[in-house]
C-alpha cells in the first residue's frame, strides 16, 4: 500500500450551495427557481504556512491538512465571508477579502479575523465590482491588489502596504477578453464569441518573473479552465503565455479545471488548486481538485489533472510526468449487480466515470449493495466514492450527515472479505477516499450500511484502484 490522495479532495463538511438559498433562476439561470438544494465548494485560495496547508473555498472556511490525506474542518469566523475569499500573509498579519466583502486582518491563519473596511480607490471612494479579488505580497513588502469579474477582464493596482483598504495607484486593466484567443470565448465548445468570463485572478512570483493566472470562460462549462498572462512586474505589461489555458481537462470524472490557485510548498514544490465543476442541479454546484504544477524550459506554467490516486505528499523528480502513482481504476463500466434500484438510476451509473449520474437503491432496500466481477485478478488499494445527497432539504430537516459502508473483495470462487470497513464513519464526507493493504481480488462489492435521516444513499463514483496481477 502506497501513502497517496485522489480528485476531487474528499473534504469533510461540504457546505450548502449558497444560491439554493433564497437565490432564483432569474438571477442565477439554471434549471429550477429556486434551485434543488445542493452542496459546494469552489475558488480555492490556499496558504501553506509552517508545514500545514490551510484551504479557504468559496461556502465555507477553513481546512488544514499537513500531507494532503487528512483534512481538518476549522469553522472559523468569518465563516463564509463570500464568494471567492483569498488570503495572503503579509508582513506578521494575514490578509482575507473575497467578492465585496473588504479587507480582513488576522495574526494567524485561522484569525481572529477583524474587518478593517472596504477597499478604496485612490481618491477615498470605494472601489465598485472589487470581485474576485487578490492580494499579493511581493518579496519588498510592497502589496497589490487583483480583481475581475466578466468583461472587460481583470484589473490591478497597488496597495498601501500599511493601510491596506487603500491603493495607491489608479486601477489599469491588465488582462483585456480577447475573441481571437478561442479558448476564452463562453460556452461548451468556446461557440460564442460575444462575451466570457474573464475572472478569478491569482499572482505568483517565480523565477523572479511575475504570472497572473486567471479563469475562463465559465464555471458551468467543461472547457473551464486557467490560463496565464507573464510580466516582468507585478502591474504588468502582461502578455498571455503560448501554453494557454495550461489547466484544463473536459473529459472524465474532473472537468472544468478552473479559478484557483498557484501555491509553493516545501522542497521547492508548486501545487495548483483548482475548481472542478459538476453542476446539475445548479451551475455552481461544484467541488476542488489539485495537482502538481510547474515551469516547463520556456518557462510557462503547466498542470497534468489527474483523476487518479497521485503520490502523498508528492515530492516530484520529474513534474512534466505528473505525480502519478500508477494506480488504475480496475472497476469502470465493469457490468454490476445490485441489491436494488431506484427507476432511472441503475447501478452503472455508480461505474461510468461521471460526476452527472449515479446508482440509488429502492426505497426500503435497508442494506443496499452493489457487487462487481473484474473480469481479472487485480492486486487493489485503494477506493474512492462519491456520494450523491438524494432529496437534501435543509428547510426540511433532510440534511447531510455521515454515511458508513464497507467494501468487500473475493477471489473467483470463495467468500468476500472486507477491505475497508467505514461501518462506524462519523465523518461527513461527500467524496470519501482510503487506502487499504494490497490484496488481490476478482470480485467487489460495496454495502452501504447507513445513512442520513431523510435521505437516499446515491453513489456517483465507486473506483477501486490497483493494478491488474500477471498470469
Amino acid at each position: 500500500m502506497s501513502l497517496t490522495v485522489c480528485n476531487p479532495i474528499p473534504l469533510p463538511d461540504y457546505p450548502r450551495g449558497r444560491l439554493s438559498i433564497g437565490a432564483t433562476a432569474a438571477t442565477f439561470g439554471y434549471l429550477q427557481d429556486p434551485p434543488q438544494d445542493y452542496r459546494e465548494l469552489a475558488d480555492p485560495s490556499v496558504l501553506y504556512h509552517e508545514g500545514r496547508w490551510y484551504l479557504y473555498p468559496s461556502c465555507g472556511m477553513a481546512w488544514v491538512t499537513e500531507d494532503f490525506q487528512t483534512w481538518t474542518h476549522h469553522r472559523i469566523e468569518p465563516f463564509d465571508i463570500g464568494y471567492a475569499p483569498t488570503i495572503v500573509r503579509h508582513g506578521d498579519r494575514f490578509l482575507l477579502t473575497a467578492c465585496q466583502a473588504g479587507i480582513w486582518s488576522a495574526p494567524t491563519p485561522l484569525g481572529p479575523f477583524t474587518q478593517l473596511g472596504p477597499m478604496r480607490d485612490v481618491d477615498g471612494t470605494e472601489v465598485k465590482a472589487f470581485n474576485d479579488p487578490m492580494l499579493f505580497s511581493d518579496d519588498d513588502g510592497r502589496l497589490y491588489a487583483y480583481w475581475g469579474l466578466g468583461p472587460p477582464g481583470l484589473f490591478a493596482a497597488e496597495v498601501d502596504p500599511q493601510d491596506c483598504t487603500r491603493l495607491i495607484t489608479p486601477p489599469q486593466l491588465v488582462v483585456q477578453y480577447d475573441p481571437q484567443v478561442v479558448w476564452e470565448r463562453y460556452g461548451e465548445y468556446h461557440e460564442d464569441a460575444s462575451r466570457s468570463y474573464i475572472e478569478g485572478p491569482w499572482m505568483v512570483k517565480l523565477a523572479g518573473g511575475y504570472y497572473l493566472t486567471y479563469a475562463a470562460p465559465g464555471t458551468e462549462w467543461k472547457t473551464y479552465g486557467m490560463g496565464a498572462a507573464r510580466g516582468t512586474s507585478p502591474l504588468g505589461p502582461f502578455t498571455r503565455q503560448r501554453r494557454t489555458p495550461f489547466c484544463q481537462r473536459t473529459e472524465g470524472l474532473i472537468q472544468g479545471p478552473g479559478h484557483g490557485c498557484i501555491v509553493r510548498g516545501p522542497r521547492d514544490t508548486l501545487w495548483a488548486f483548482y475548481t472542478c465543476r459538476l453542476c446539475y442541479e445548479h451551475i455552481f454546484e461544484r467541488r476542488l481538485g489539485f495537482d502538481p504544477c510547474g515551469v516547463d524550459a520556456d518557462g510557462e506554467l503547466y498542470v497534468n489533472v489527474s483523476e487518479f490516486p497521485q503520490h502523498a505528499p508528492g515530492v516530484l523528480a520529474q513534474p512534466e510526468q505528473g505525480n502519478l502513482a500508477g494506480l488504475l481504476p480496475m472497476n469502470h463500466r465493469r457490468r454490476v449487480r445490485t441489491s436494488s434500484t431506484a427507476p432511472g438510476r441503475n447501478g452503472l451509473y455508480a461505474v461510468d466515470n461521471c460526476l452527472h449520474t449515479w446508482w440509488e437503491p429502492a426505497v426500503g432496500d435497508a442494506a443496499p449493495w452493489l457487487e462487481q466481477d473484474l473480469g481479472i485478478s487485480a492486486a487493489v488499494e485503494a477506493v474512492r466514492l462519491v456520494w450523491r445527497d438524494v432529496d437534501l432539504d435543509y428547510a426540511q430537516g433532510r440534511v447531510p450527515g455521515p454515511i458508513q459502508w464497507r467494501l468487500e473483495g473475493a477471489p473467483a470462487d470463495g467468500p468476500f472479505q472486507v477491505l475497508v470497513d467505514a461501518s462506524d464513519n462519523r465523518q461527513d464526507l461527500l467524496i470519501d477516499y482510503r487506502t487499504f493493504p494490497v490484496q488481490a481480488v476478482r470480485r467487489i462489492r460495496l454495502v452501504v450500511t447507513r445513512w442520513p435521516a431523510g435521505l437516499r444513499p446515491g453513489v456517483t463514483d465507486l473506483s477501486v484502484f490497483g493494478r491488474s496481477v500477471p498470469g
